[in-house]
């Protein structure tokens, strides 16, 4: 006999229906195979699908304070991810009315802690990424003393231009290894006008690296006068730094906000600032997605607010 289970799409790190990055959570409280995982997050063919399970005697969703947590593309699973972790504590404490004042999530990143601030927005506990700098031949390396540096392999230079135009200055790229993420840093003078329109030649990515090395390239910036660059929100406030993401080896060509890059991106920005606390936009076209960035004690802390736009029942045969 087919079952009945809630699910929701939630629009996660912003204020407003339609913004931010969409996430799908099902809360199904059994585990089901890769497979039908698979097949689920495919057909809601959004960047992640979160299935949280309840650990413990209770498999109440309202009751229960500790939950496994995987999360997947429409095309394999995910270690981390940011988004959907804040949709889915948003669809338990707001859609659901979970009782508890934090939930923890077991998960493939490590034990993850989430809970409602006095505003009614999730802060989430999420690891910090050690950095390592990259170093292209015959091109001095700016960060050369701040962080460790690793050789480029030969194909990076030519992946970074599948993004970046040529007319963008590119000032250092820096790599996560534990995330197989790369940090291409740009020129601080670039506009958001400007960055918005990077335009990613996916099929070439896929064709010039198959996804061993670096499984997400994001592109960032601290812009040098954010009010004249166009880097504020809607209340005028600047931002500390603006990235755009892209895993087109994940199956996602542009990921619209993405909490895991954060890990690297905090880190980076917070050692480059001399900050600990910092306001950041991704900057996908159309929609953005704005982060509260924190580091402490060898963590990054991710603030962010969600909105449900969706809510329904997924059928299981």
């Amino acid at each position: 006999m087919p079952k009945n289970y809630p699910s929701f799409i939630v629009d996660a790190f912003t204020k407003t229906s339609f913004g931010g990055n969409p996430a799908a959570v099902c809360l199904i409280p059994k585990a089901l195979s890769d497979r039908e995982y698979l097949k689920i997050s495919s057909e809601f063919n959004l960047s992640e699908t979160a299935f949280p399970i309840p650990i413990g005697a209770s498999s109440d969703y309202k009751q229960c304070s500790q939950f496994s947590l995987r999360w997947f593309t429409p095309t394999n699973e995910v270690p981390l991810c940011g988004h959907a972790t804040l949709a889915t504590s948003h669809v338990l404490f707001n859609e659901i009315g979970n009782v508890n004042a934090e939930i923890k999530f077991e998960t493939k990143s490590g034990t993850l802690t989430v809970r409602k601030d006095e505003l009614g927005d999730v802060e989430m506990n999420f690891p910090e990424y050690e950095l390592t700098s990259i170093k292209f031949k015959n091109i001095e390396n700016s960060l050369h003393g701040v962080f460790s540096e690793l050789e480029a392999p030969d194909f990076l230079q030519n992946v970074i231009s599948c993004v970046v135009p040529i007319e963008i200055n590119i000032e250092s790229v820096v790599f996560a290894p534990k995330a197989n993420v790369l940090n291409v840093v740009i020129d601080p003078k670039t506009t958001k006008f400007e960055f918005e329109a990077f335009k990613s030649n996916n099929s070439k990515m896929l064709e010039l690296h198959d996804g061993s090395i670096v499984r997400g390239l994001v592109v960032s910036m601290s812009p040098s006068n954010p009010v004249a660059q166009g880097f504020i929100d809607s209340s005028g406030k600047p931002y500390d730094y603006a990235c755009r993401y892209f895993a087109v080896w994940d199956g996602v060509n542009e990921d619209p906000a993405t909490g895991s890059a954060q890990c690297s991106l905090g880190p980076f920005w917070s050692k480059i600032l001399g900050k600990k606390d910092m306001y950041a936009l991704q900057a996908f076209p159309t929609r953005g997605a704005q982060f509260r960035v924190r580091l402490q004690d060898g963590r990054v802390i991710l603030n962010g607010s969600s909105v449900t736009v969706l809510r329904g029942e997924i059928i299981i045969h």
